[in-house]
């Protein structure tokens, strides 16, 4: 089931990139503004096994976010602290992309390491803080350091505060003990509810402000609802209260394949008028597959006055 958690973490990468900015800042105490340009790489590398097999080698992120320095970001998303099996993965992968990203100055090879780090969904009073590798050369040792996130250590107020909206699919882990009691207290499922609520409330405050579009709102949603299938299977009750809350209606990403169809359209058209066109493209799917005015509007980012009179 834990690849099942890292496609979550992946959908929101690929779909949604801009949300990596915030975790890159809070991991590695950057400064990168949320408008930096991403470049995503591809997540799979040919590795050489010990025993000199060939096998690939899939990651959770491997990106550059065009700055200053560009530097080469490797996040894994782990739902369970392992002994040492993640370490040797992450050195392959590593040395992979160092090796790929080689140059020469002079007669030195310079390869250069991504920076790295590590998500964990659960942990205990052991997990460390840090992973570290030590790479012995003769007699010098040199260490990398491969810093730890701990979601569960995350309230929401300071996910918003800290815009870490990657991690709201994975908030549900602080309440995976309690599901049981959820799924027969109904005043214990209330207040879980009422944590959906106020999470689903202030994306659509974001998205109303501008500060996230309706794509990456409903791709959030989306991998919450998804997470959640996983780790409150056992709860019917649990689904389908937080299902009401999350728009049951939205399947398989639909808002994702209502936004490219609309924008397929548009690019028809020139810049201004297309744009209009994609949104009232975008409106008419929303309504013919049965959503709310006020969901398609959303969705669509238009305007009312924006809308034909004929759809209106």
């Amino acid at each position: 089931m834990a690849h099942e958690y890292d496609n979550a973490f992946r959908t929101m990468e690929n779909d949604c990139p801009k949300l990596l900015i915030p975790l890159v800042n809070e991991v590695f105490k950057t400064n990168y503004s949320l408008d930096s340009p991403i470049e995503l790489y591809p997540n799979e590398q040919m590795i050489t096994s010990p025993e000199d097999e060939q096998m690939i080698r899939i990651t959770d992120s491997n990106f550059a976010i065009i700055g200053s320095n560009q530097d080469r970001y490797h996040i894994e998303c782990e739902s369970n602290p392992r002994n040492n099996e993640l370490q040797v993965r992450i050195f392959q992968y590593d040395m992979q992309v160092a090796l790929y990203g080689h140059t020469f100055i002079g007669d030195t090879m310079h390869v250069r390491f991504p920076r790295t780090a590590v998500i964990y969904l659960r942990h205990s009073s052991k997990t460390p803080d840090i992973l570290k590798i030590c790479i012995h050369d003769e007699n010098k040792e040199m260490y990398r350091e491969i810093p730890v996130i701990k979601v569960q250590k995350y309230s929401l107020e300071e996910i918003f505060e800290k815009n870490l909206l990657i991690f709201l699919p994975f908030h549900i882990f602080v309440h995976e003990k309690k599901l049981s009691l959820y799924n027969r207290d109904e005043d214990k499922l209330r207040e879980l509810i009422h944590e959906y609520e106020y999470i689903i409330g202030k994306l659509n405050d974001l998205n109303q402000v501008g500060e996230l579009s309706s794509l990456e709102k409903y791709c959030i949603i989306t991998s919450m609802r998804s997470v959640l299938g996983l780790i409150a299977k056992k709860h019917n009750k649990v689904m389908k209260e937080a299902d009401k809350v999350m728009g049951g209606e939205i399947l398989e990403y639909e808002a994702k394949t209502i936004y490219k169809s609309g924008l397929k359209k548009g690019k028809l058209e020139g810049k201004l008028e297309g744009k209009l066109e994609n949104g009232i493209q975008v409106y008419k799917n929303c309504l013919n597959r049965g959503m709310s005015k006020e969901d398609a509007l959303a969705i669509s980012e238009l305007k009312e006055k924006d809308i034909p009179a004929e759809l209106r």
